[in-house]
């Protein structure tokens, strides 16, 4: 049974051996012949290539180019489009709309003022005492 074994991992150890040599390679002649073959096709297609960016280029430069004074007309527009989309008044509906958030705002953070002080706290202490007595 010894010698069974033996000769059982024998052989796997010359399968995996012959499992791991390199197939065949193509000779040196084939492989230059199919380098210049792939070469000669992509040469193609990179001058065709550069054909369309020249064209493009070249078609890029004839749009007229928009001046200075039509882009800040055109911010303009867009701004005063923009200021509030929801809100079709204009911006000075919007800027008295800005307003009067912003005083709501400002007195909503005075109105926990006294828990502030120290007798504040305390009552706030007491009355969480009691609601959780209760």
């Amino acid at each position: 049974m010894n010698k069974f074994l033996a000769a059982l991992i024998a052989s796997a150890f010359a399968c995996a051996t012959a499992a791991q040599t390199a197939a065949p390679s193509a000779s040196t002649a084939e492989r230059q012949q199919a380098v210049q073959s792939s070469a000669s096709e992509n040469s193609g297609n990179t001058q065709a290539t550069a054909a369309q960016q020249a064209k493009n280029v070249k078609e890029s430069k004839q749009v007229a180019k928009v001046s200075k004074e039509e882009k800040a007309k055109l911010a303009k527009d867009a701004t005063k489009l923009n200021v509030n989309p929801e809100n079709s008044s204009g911006s000075a509906a919007t800027a008295t709309m800005q307003r009067q958030t912003t005083a709501a705002s400002k007195a909503a953070s005075k109105q926990n003022t006294e828990f502030k002080s120290k007798e504040g706290r305390q009552q706030l202490e007491n009355d969480l005492q009691k609601k959780s007595t209760q």
